[in-house]
């Protein structure tokens, strides 16, 4: 049996593509239903997140299998199988060991190191779990790719430092105040990006935090969604006094908040700090106000040069990722190895032992109760001194050693151990 994996993501599909075939927590149990109709799959499991769908199964047979999940995604996506085919990728044994590794660990992801595959994986494996389709490989397999994960995340600097502005942003402002539950924030514009920081925020323990956009209903949805407060539009001005953080995220032709508008809201707050990052484009705040003692300003600019320099920082650290994932690798082909090794040996002991009862049995009549009992404590201690040493090249062979699986078949041809089994 071996380890098949068929997969599409975002480097061998647009997103129109990837769309189609991406399934829901509620739709994967029914796809590993049709999987499990292949014939020759033991296991299976389904990764499908925006990025990517894969699937990782435990068959025979490999080609048939691989065209058997295309036809059946194809099915699902609508696609012919002759177009979609040129979206996936397959591979087996070790190189789908070494995709899965990459992907938990965040090497394969869109942004480098990003830690949320990790708990994709463990959902699709909770999944696949609950529908029983998982066995003693995908079992050995999945938590051995969380393992991996884990040790990427925690021995190397893999998932360090902002690598979106929005997360930048919240990064810039932890270092200015530190205890950000101490402090209040005005989001300006619900958009994408505004929302994403104001997210963010919110995950580092933000203490209050106010929105205010052109479409009140919209502030009204996020603020509600965020424990937050909706300010008018045309009324923003009026807090700016009272909140520590400005974010700008609105895009409009004209500066929403000009050089006075701050030098007022100074007026009446005093030396506190004021945290203000714009990242609207175009700018939303006016540059000059960076100019004022106690106002640190950030615009967009700034934060991708942050950005840029993370992801240079993660980069430098894939060898490091690399390498812990070859010496995985190793370990689980060396326990892989073993499910062969432990029946070999139990099978020859098996055989050597129904040899020397059967011995014993034989002459059984020729001796006394005593001589029975020597001849039997003698030939046991014979039987474990032969077993010793196979045994112990038997283990020490199926590590990893190129020839380990050639000579485990040599003896089991010299004893007659697959006759036995058969």
């Amino acid at each position: 049996m071996e380890i098949i994996l068929l997969g599409t993501n975002h480097r061998t599909a647009e997103v129109k593509f990837r769309e189609q075939l991406a399934l829901s927590s509620d739709d994967v149990p029914s796809a590993l239903e049709e999987i499990k109709k292949i014939p020759g799959i033991q296991e299976g499991i389904i990764v499908s997140t925006c990025n990517r769908t894969e699937v990782y199964t435990v068959a025979s047979e490999p080609g048939k299998i691989v065209s058997s999940i295309e036809n059946m995604f194809a099915r699902i996506s609508g696609i012919e199988p002759e177009e979609s085919r040129r979206y996936f990728y397959n591979a087996r044994g070790q190189e789908a060991i070494h995709h899965l590794f990459r992907v938990t660990s965040g090497l394969d992801s869109m942004i480098l190191g990003e830690p949320q595959i990790l708990g994709q994986v463990k959902d699709a494996y909770r999944i696949a779990n609950e529908n029983n389709f998982t066995g003693i490989m995908l079992n050995r397999l999945l938590n051995h790719s969380f393992t991996v994960g884990k040790r990427v995340r925690s021995e190397t600097a893999l998932g360090a430092g902002a690598v979106s502005v929005a997360y930048a942003a919240v990064e810039l402002a932890q270092k200015i105040f530190r205890d950000l539950s101490r402090r209040s924030v005005l989001l300006i514009g619900a958009g994408e990006t505004g929302e994403l920081t104001a997210r963010h925020l919110r995950e580092k323990g933000i203490g209050r935090l106010f929105i205010a956009n052109r479409t009140h209903q919209k502030a009204e949805n996020l603020a509600a969604d965020l424990q937050g407060k909706a300010i008018e539009f045309s009324q923003m001005r009026e807090i700016f006094h009272d909140v520590d953080i400005i974010v700008g995220a609105a895009s409009a032709p004209d500066y929403l908040v000009s050089l006075a508008d701050i030098e007022k809201a100074i007026s009446k707050r005093g030396a506190r700090p004021l945290f203000m990052i714009d990242i609207g484009v175009p700018r939303d705040f006016d540059p000059q106000i960076n100019k004022l003692e106690s106002v640190f300003l950030h615009d967009i600019d700034a934060l991708q040069q942050i950005v840029d320099l993370n992801l240079e920082k993660r980069r430098l650290e894939i060898p490091k990722a690399e390498a812990i994932i070859s010496e995985e690798i190793r370990n689980f082909l060396e326990w892989k190895e073993g499910l062969r090794i432990a029946p070999t040996i139990v099978s020859l002991r098996q055989k050597l032992e129904d040899i020397r009862q059967a011995e014993l049995k034989k002459n059984r009549n020729k001796l006394s109760e005593s001589e029975f009992e020597k001849a039997d404590l003698i030939s046991r201690a014979i039987l474990n001194k032969i077993l010793h040493m196979p045994t112990v090249q038997l283990k020490k062979f199926g590590n990893g050693h190129p020839e380990g699986l050639l000579r485990l078949d040599v003896v089991r041809e010299i004893f007659g151990l697959e006759e036995d089994d058969e």
